[in-house]
C-alpha cells in the first residue's frame, strides 16, 4: 500500500479537510464504496463511483481505517495540520488469510432500504445457464427480483414490469437486455466493475422509472499493465484487451483501456442445416448469431480533472426458412442496442465535485419475412414485409457534490433529454394506400428536462438520512406533463449493529413498451406518453430492519406498500409491427391502477471461504382496468407469492477451487385459459373450421409452481487458466414455459360421422431440462 500526499493548503482551523481518490493497488481502478473513518470518532464516509472522497478530520495526529468488501484493511497514522490531498491504494485480498483477522465496519446499517449492492465476484460464482456469467440472472436471485419466465433476463422487481427498470451502462440507459431471446443478457461481465440496485429509497438523482435502478459501472482498464483473457464456453467465447494507454513514465498510471468482445458459434453448429436446405436436401433450416463489445478509455488530465470515453455495441440476428416443391418463405430478426457515454469529472475545490456526462443510447428491433414461388428454374419473390422499431435517446447530465462539513453532503444536478420513436416502420409489397403508410411510419420525438436536490445528513453515529425532490417536464407535441417526484430516506442505527430503515419514494415514467405476450420473440415496442396516453406513476412506502451478525452475515427484513396509477395493458394476440391498418395507441387499454404488498427477507454472508445468501419474499400483485376482467381486480401477470432462493460458494483454502450451486423456487405464475369453445356448424357437418375460444376470468389459474437447482465448480489449473464445469437444472425438472391449446373433435364413433363437439386440453411445454456446460479461461 503507497500513500501520496499531495496539494495541501494551510487552514487556521482546528478541523482539516482530507480528500482524495482510493484505487486498486494492482490495476489502479477506482474502487467503489470503500469505508473511509476516523479511529474512534464519528466522522466517516463512502468512496464513490469514481473512487473519490472527503473527509473532515481532526488538526493534528489520526489514524484513518479504510476497508472495502474484497479488499485487504488499511490503517494509516496521519498528522496533518493542513487540508491533505491522499491517494490510497488498497491491496485485494488474498486466499490465505490463516493468521491474519481483518475487521472492518459494516456498512449494512449505513445503506438505504432496499438498496443492495454485491461485488461482482460473487455474482459471476452463481451458477447460471450454459456457463454464462450473468449478473442480472444472479441478481434475480436477491429477494424482491424475478424473472418473467425460466432462463430470461427481463427482471421483474418488487411486481414490476421488465419496462419499469431503469437500467444504466456507465449512465447511459439500455432498454434491452437480451440476447438469445433473452436467455443471455447483454452485460460480459468481463467488463463490469460495480452494480448497485434500488428497489425502493431511490435518491432523487435518478428518475423516468417506476419499479428500479440498476447502475452498473464498467471497468476502467487495468493502468499498471497490459493484459489478454480469453474465455472459452459452451455457446460463445470472450476476449478481454486491457492496459494503460501509454507505457512512457510521464502518462504511466494515468490512463487506460480497455475491450471486451463476445461472439456466440452457432451459427457454426447450425450451418450445416443450413446448407442441406441450400441443396435442397432439406425442408427447412435456422440460424442464429450474436456478438457485442464494451470499449472504454480514460484519462486523468491532471490532479483534478478526469474525462472518460465508454461504448457499447451489440447484437443478435436469427433466420429461419421454410421451401416445398413449389413455394420457399424466409423469416428474419434483428435487434441490438448501441450506447455511447462522455463523462467528466472535476474536483473544483475540496469540497466540490463536478460531474458531466453526454450519453447516447439506441435500441432498435426488426422482422422481415418473404415469399417465394418457382417460376421453371428460377424463385420468383410473390412478397414481403420489414417493419423495425427503433428509439434514440441522447442526454447531458450535469451535477455537483457539496461537503459543507462533516455529516453533510448536498447534490444538485440537472439533465435534459431529446428522444425520437419510431413505433413502427413498414416497407411491405401489400397494396396500401400511401397516407396509411405514411401516418404508421411516423416519428414522434419528445423531450425531457428534470432538475434534482439531495440532501444527505449524518448525525454521530446513530442517524443518516437523505431528503430530496426531482421536478421534471415532459413536452411532447403540443402536450406537457409537470411532475414533482419528492423522496426520502432515513436510518436509525441502534446499539448492536441494529438499524431502523425507512423510505417514501414517487415517481413517473414517461416511456412505455408495447410487447406480445407471446413467449421467445423481443417485440419490444418502446412508444412515449402522448397527449391521449398519459405518463405512469408510482408511490412507495418501505420499511426495515437490519443487523449484522459478527463480521460475516448481514440479515434484513423489509416491507412495502406500492401503488401504481395510469398503467396500460394491450391484447395478447395483438401484433404491434403487423397491424397496419390500426395505430398503436388503438390497441391498448389504458388508465389502469395497481397494488403491492410484500415482505422480503435476506440473509447474506459476505466473507470467509463459504459465502453466499438465503432470501425470501412474500408479495401479492394486482392490477385493475376498467374494461379488463369486468372492472374487478385480478392477480397481475407477474405475480409471484412466494419466491425463496439459496445461493452458496465455497472457496477450498489450498487448490482455489470453487464450488457454487443455486436452488430457486416461485410460486406458479397466473395465466388466463379458454374455459370454453363456440362454433355454429350445420347439422351433419363433418369437418368444422376451428372454433373460436371462450375465456374465464384474467388470470383465474396458477401455473405448477417453478424451481430447479443449478451446480457449478471451478478449478485453478495455474499456468493453462481456469476450468468451469457445472449443471443447470440438475434434477431436470420440467419447468413450464409456455402452454399450448389442443383441441379435439368429441362423441364421433368413426372420422366420417357427424361433428358434435369439441374436447379440449392445456398443455405446458419445458424447453430448459438439465443441462451441463463448461467454459475456460486464460489469462496471459
Amino acid at each position: 500500500m503507497i500513500v501520496f500526499l499531495l496539494n495541501s493548503t494551510f487552514c487556521f482551523s482546528q478541523n482539516v479537510i482530507l480528500n482524495g481518490h482510493v484505487t486498486d493497488a494492482e490495476t489502479g481502478e477506482a474502487v467503489i464504496g470503500a469505508s473511509v473513518r476516523n479511529d474512534g470518532k464519528s466522522s466517516g464516509t463512502v468512496s464513490n463511483t469514481y473512487g473519490y472522497f472527503i473527509l473532515t478530520s481532526p488538526s493534528g495526529s489520526s489514524r484513518l481505517d479504510v476497508s472495502c468488501v474484497g479488499y485487504e484493511s488499511l490503517t494509516l497514522d496521519l498528522h496533518t495540520t493542513t487540508d491533505t490531498t491522499l491517494n490510497i491504494r488498497l491491496s485485494p485480498a488474498s486466499f490465505k488469510l490463516d493468521e491474519v483477522l481483518v475487521k472492518a465496519k459494516s456498512t449494512l446499517s449505513q445503506s438505504s432500504v432496499g438498496y443492495l449492492s454485491i461485488p461482482v465476484n460473487r455474482l459471476k460464482a452463481v451458477p447460471i445457464l450454459f456457463g454464462e456469467a450473468d449478473i442480472v440472472k444472479a441478481l434475480a436471485l436477491t429477494p424482491g427480483v424475478t424473472t418473467g419466465n425460466e432462463g430470461t433476463t427481463g427482471l421483474l422487481v418488487r411486481g414490476g414490469t421488465p419496462d419499469q427498470n431503469l437500467i444504466l451502462l456507465d449512465d447511459a440507459p439500455v432498454y434491452n437486455t437480451a440476447h438469445l431471446f433473452g436467455l443471455v443478457s447483454i452485460f460480459n461481465t468481463d467488463a463490469v466493475k460495480n452494480v448497485e440496485m434500488y428497489k425502493g429509497g431511490f435518491p432523487a438523482r435518478y428518475g423516468g422509472r417506476l419499479s428500479s435502478i440498476f447502475d452498473i459501472s464498467m471497468k476502467e482498464g487495468n493502468k499498471m499493465e497490459r493484459k489478454t483473457e480469453r474465455t472459452i464456453g459452451l455457446v460463445s467465447s470472450r476476449m478481454l484487451w486491457e492496459g494503460p494507454l501509454s507505457m512512457k513514465e510521464k502518462h504511466y498510471g494515468k490512463s487506460s483501456y480497455l475491450i471486451a468482445a463476445r461472439t456466440s458459434y452457432l451459427t457454426l453448429f447450425l450451418l450445416p442445416k443450413y446448407l442441406l436446405y441450400k441443396a435442397g436436401k432439406s425442408a427447412n433450416y435456422f440460424n442464429y448469431w450474436l456478438y457485442d463489445l464494451n470499449a472504454k478509455i480514460n484519462y486523468q488530465l491532471n490532479p483534478k480533472s478526469q474525462v472518460f470515453l465508454s461504448l457499447y455495441h451489440g447484437n443478435d440476428f436469427y433466420s429461419a426458412g421454410e421451401r416445398s416443391d413449389d413455394n420457399r418463405g424466409r423469416m428474419g430478426l434483428t435487434w441490438g442496442n448501441t450506447t455511447a457515454t462522455t463523462r467528466y469529472n472535476y474536483v473544483i475545490r475540496p469540497k466540490l465535485f463536478l460531474k458531466s456526462i453526454l450519453s447516447f443510447s439506441r435500441y432498435h428491433y426488426g422482422i422481415s419475412t418473404k415469399s417465394f414461388e418457382k417460376d421453371g428454374r428460377k424463385w420468383d419473390e410473390t412478397s414481403f414485409i420489414k417493419s423495425a422499431s427503433i428509439v434514440n435517446d441522447l442526454t447531458n447530465k450535469t451535477s455537483i457534490e457539496w461537503f459543507p462539513g462533516s455529516g453533510h453532503t448536498l447534490r444538485a444536478g440537472v439533465q435534459a433529454s431529446l428522444y425520437r420513436y419510431r413505433p413502427m416502420s413498414v416497407k411491405t409489397s401489400i397494396a396500401l394506400p400511401a397516407d396509411s403508410l405514411s401516418k404508421m411510419n411516423a416519428s414522434v420525438s419528445t423531450n425531457e428536462a428534470a432538475a434534482f436536490l439531495e440532501y444527505e445528513l449524518a448525525v454521530g453515529k446513530w442517524l443518516k438520512t437523505n431528503v430530496g425532490g426531482r421536478v421534471v417536464n415532459m413536452h411532447v407535441n403540443t402536450k406537457n406533463y409537470q411532475n414533482f417526484e419528492p423522496r426520502a430516506t432515513v436510518n436509525f442505527i441502534l446499539p448492536g449493529d441494529f438499524a431502523l430503515k425507512g423510505a417514501y419514494s414517487r415517481m413517473n415514467q414517461y416511456i412505455h413498451l408495447l410487447t406480445s405476450n407471446s413467449v421467445g420473440l423481443p417485440n419490444d415496442v418502446w412508444v412515449p406518453a402522448t397527449e391521449h396516453i398519459k405518463p405512469s406513476s408510482s408511490e412507495q412506502y418501505t420499511a426495515g430492519i437490519s443487523k449484522t451478525v459478527g463480521s460475516q452475515i448481514e440479515v434484513s427484513i423489509d416491507a412495502y406498500t406500492k401503488s401504481l396509477s395510469n398503467l396500460i395493458d394491450y391484447s395478447a394476440n395483438s401484433s404491434f409491427l403487423m397491424s397496419f391498418n390500426r395505430s398503436w395507441q388503438s390497441l391498448i387499454e389504458q388508465n389502469g391502477v395497481g397494488r403491492i404488498r410484500g415482505i422480503e427477507v435476506f440473509i447474506n454472508k459476505t466473507k470467509g471461504d463459504f459465502t453466499g445468501w438465503v432470501g425470501y419474499s412474500l408479495s401479492r400483485n394486482e392490477r385493475r382496468f376498467d374494461k379488463i376482467n369486468g372492472g374487478t381486480w385480478y392477480p397481475s401477470n407477474f405475480d409471484r407469492r412466494h419466491v425463496i432462493s439459496l445461493v452458496g460458494s465455497y472457496t477450498g483454502p489450498i487448490t482455489n477451487t470453487t464450488f457454487s450451486a443455486a436452488w430457486v423456487y416461485q410460486s406458479g405464475a397466473p395465466v388466463t385459459v379458454p374455459i370454453a369453445v363456440y362454433k355454429e356448424f350445420d347439422e351433419g357437418q363433418i369437418n368444422p373450421s376451428y372454433p373460436e375460444f371462450i375465456y374465464g376470468d384474467r388470470n383465474s389459474v396458477r401455473l405448477p409452481a417453478y424451481h430447479r437447482l443449478d451446480f457449478s465448480a471451478s478449478f485453478d489449473l495455474k499456468r493453462r487458466g481456469r476450468m468451469t464445469l457445472g449443471v443447470y437444472n440438475l434434477y431436470n425438472r420440467l419447468n413450464p414455459y409456455y402452454l399450448t391449446v389442443n383441441l379435439q373433435p368429441s362423441n364421433r364413433p368413426a372420422p366420417s360421422q357427424p361433428f358434435t363437439g369439441f374436447v379440449g386440453s392445456v398443455n405446458k411445454v419445458g424447453v430448459l431440462p438439465f443441462l451441463p456446460y463448461f467454459s475456460h479461461t486464460v489469462t496471459f
